[in-house]
């Protein structure tokens, strides 16, 4: 007998060649989808499950993939908001972040998965500190994350082997890297350009490339930034700049690219680098907007992060899901780029493929993980139901998701949360960080 069957559902799958099935049906053994097709086809052994649930028409979707995440900053939501991103950074945020405790972080990362799991994200490419204890959290809550520790290399004092970024990655690679079947991961992480030396980007390099990590980084988030870099660099881009250090000759995730010129595409494109881009944040910050058009046209896998709760403020990626969409035809004045379909496939396929994730989850189909959320269509906001995926993309919001399971475990169903006590999150953000956060 197999675990679970869903039944009667409109199911987006992100196969091209059978995007949508109505009246669909997915059947899960252990982590593993083993069965997708019509509902009146599951074969006879299929027909019976230790949990059937009849999805009455609602649609059933692959999990979210967070691209780009600073998931404990969730306890910093609405501290530093309407600042611009220089003045946010070193005059708000970074004096917060010396002051918080290995316990206020975590807090901030348990409350801040319990938000993704409610809002349909099933995997997370995190970048902060205290991240080997972050991965407890993430084995015992069942999501999946690639965690990183982004190297900041600023000061005289600054020593690469006993820095806690250097200690921490490594520690992740020994202990967690490819934990329960690779739920969890180790990547290598540079903050950004501007916040480090060629020299540190050769080791985290040699690490990345020892290990088989890839590397997550910030990359041209705002015009100071790019301007700047050349002036450091002798007239190199960020993005020239790194490549001649040799960063991009293992797989990179780099977060943001609102400046990026055509050669810097080129050289993302050929390198098969993955930009995950944060449209929310960096409107609020008024950072600028990535031209995600020129990016899929030119070849470079295009994926979705919220970056962190401080400057967006949720963690809700269906918010990202639209706005790039709306972004590309609005700046553009073209109503065709990204279409619904291509916006799923920056939140899903995309994704995995940025996490290293190919093959393993991202689509709604057999031998890939159970990683699938169901979305409640039964409401005056996502009624009628024409187009799944257009309903997905421009109707849905992260409260219409009502089951998230990640490797065929249900974590979130209904409104209650099956691997996380969120009141017990709540209070120990409040009680714990808050204060830390107002200098108290």
């Amino acid at each position: 007998m197999i675990d679970t069957i869903i039944k009667n559902a409109h199911i987006i799958t992100m196969d091209d060649l059978c995007p949508v099935i109505d009246g669909g049906a997915v059947a899960i053994d252990g982590a593993k989808i083993v069965f997708v097709g019509n509902s009146i086809e599951l074969p006879p052994e299929y027909s019976t499950a230790k949990r059937v649930i009849d999805a009455h028409g609602d649609i059933v979707m692959p999990g979210l993939v967070n691209a780009h995440a600073h998931t404990a900053m969730c306890v910093m939501r609405g501290y530093a908001d309407d600042l611009e991103l220089n003045k946010w950074l070193f005059e708000k945020i970074f004096p917060v972040e010396g002051r918080l405790t290995r316990e206020a972080v975590l807090a901030g990362v348990r409350l801040g998965i319990a938000e993704m799991l409610a809002s349909g994200t099933t995997s997370f490419s995190d970048m902060y500190s205290n991240e080997p204890n972050t991965a407890k959290i993430v084995a015992e809550t069942g999501i999946r994350a690639s965690l990183s520790n982004g190297i900041i290399a600023l000061g005289d004092g600054f020593r690469f082997e006993t820095d806690r970024a250097t200690v921490e990655t490594l520690e992740l690679i020994k202990t967690w890297h490819n934990y329960d079947g690779g739920r969890i991961r180790a990547d290598a992480s540079i903050h950004a350009e501007y916040t480090s030396t060629p020299d540190v980007w050769k080791r985290i390099g040699a690490i990345a490339r020892e290990h088989g990590l890839i590397t997550h980084i910030h990359l041209c988030e705002t015009k100071k930034e790019y301007d700047e870099c050349k002036l450091r660099h002798g007239g190199l881009s960020p993005v020239e700049a790194l490549a001649r250090y040799g960063v991009f000759n293992t797989p990179v995730l780099a977060a943001h690219g609102c400046y990026l010129s055509d050669d810097d595409i080129r050289i993302l494109a050929d390198k098969g680098v993955s930009i995950a881009h944060c449209p929310v944040s960096n409107l609020k910050l008024a950072s600028g907007i990535a031209n995600i058009s020129k990016l899929v046209f030119s070849g470079v896998n295009v994926c979705l992060g919220t970056d962190g709760s401080a400057s967006n403020n949720s963690l809700d990626l269906f918010e990202e899901i639209k706005l790039a969409a709306l972004l590309a035809k609005g700046t553009t004045l073209d109503p065709t780029r990204v279409n619904a379909r291509q916006a799923l496939a920056f939140a899903t396929v995309n994704g995995a493929k940025a996490q290293g994730r190919e093959g393993v989850t991202g689509r709604i189909a057999a031998s890939y993980d159970a990683d699938i959320i169901m979305l409640d269509t039964h409401s005056p906001a996502m009624q009628p139901l024409y187009d799944p995926c257009s309903s997905a993309v421009y109707s849905a919001k992260g409260s219409c998701v009502k089951l998230t399971m990640v490797r065929g475990r249900i974590l979130y169903e209904n409104g209650e949360w099956k691997s996380i006590d969120v009141e017990k999150a709540m209070h120990d953000v409040n009680s714990v960080a808050v204060p830390i956060v107002r200098g108290q």
